[in-house]
């Protein structure tokens, strides 16, 4: 499992699901990618990139 995550201010931030407070979470790394590359087109600061993480399934 991969979720999207960015540090904004030394906080980290986790990207959530529509509609919901639950982190979004992908099982296939290639599609947590191109959402994260298609956040940061969209990103005016260079520090505030959002990168893709690996989650085991304990820590959910």
């Amino acid at each position: 499992m991969y979720k999207v995550t960015r540090t904004v201010k030394g906080v980290t931030e986790t990207l959530k699901d529509s509609n919901s407070h639950l982190d979004k979470t992908f099982t296939d790394s290639v599609a947590a990618e191109l959402l994260a590359k298609k956040l940061n087109a969209n990103t005016l600061m260079n520090t505030e990139h959002w990168t893709v993480q690996s989650v085991s399934l304990t820590s959910q």
